[in-house]
């Protein structure tokens, strides 16, 4: 059976809904990607769309059927996230000019794309709407008004949980601010 775009999307339909193949395992690091950017393991789509239990295929043979349907195959352990992208940053700049200088003489002039599967939160909308609607157009920390307008005339705030979503806090007006982009990069970035 030649396998198509369509198995493909009725693969992940199952696996959405909750359809796992026979002696599957949670993957070490190849996932599919679909249209939208959701991740999936590459092996488990592969078994639903084609049939065949995964124990009678290899990991390759899922990634290349994948790509060659032009799917988005990830090997996580090639992503890089934005912590270890900083952390890099700071070791360059410890580093001397001199091996600085060598490494960008022989980098490449282009920069490899990078796949990334990010944790998000699904926010409520109507919080950062009734957040920024009460700030007035004015930054809930330094008291300035907001530094530019938007294209549709709207003063550019944004929206800061007080307790980050991560460490539990609530998606609520009450734990939200209104700031400008300074007063948001020194809450991330300050000291």
């Amino acid at each position: 059976m030649k396998i198509k775009t369509s198995h493909i999307e009725a693969a992940l339909s199952l696996f959405d809904a909750g359809k796992r193949p026979d002696g599957y395992k949670q993957p070490k690091r190849w996932y599919v990607s679909n249209k939208t950017g959701k991740c999936y393991p590459a092996k488990a789509i592969w078994s639903l769309a084609t049939g065949i239990k995964p124990s009678n295929f290899n990991t390759r043979d899922a990634r290349i059927g994948l790509s060659d349907l032009d799917y988005s195959v990830i090997n996580i352990d090639d992503i890089k996230t934005e912590l270890n992208f900083y952390e890099e940053v700071d070791k360059s700049k410890n580093d001397t000019v001199e091996n600085r200088r060598i490494r960008l003489k022989n980098a490449s002039k282009k920069p490899a794309i990078l796949f990334s599967i990010i944790k998000g939160y699904n926010r409520n909308p109507d919080v950062i709407a009734e957040t920024l609607y009460q700030a007035n157009g004015t930054c809930g920390r330094c008291k300035n008004e907001a530094p530019f307008k938007k294209k549709n005339g709207e003063p550019y705030l944004e929206v800061h949980h007080i307790i980050p979503l991560r460490d539990g806090g609530e998606d609520t007006i009450e734990n939200t601010i209104a700031l400008c982009p300074n007063c948001h990069r020194e809450l991330h970035f300050g000291q």
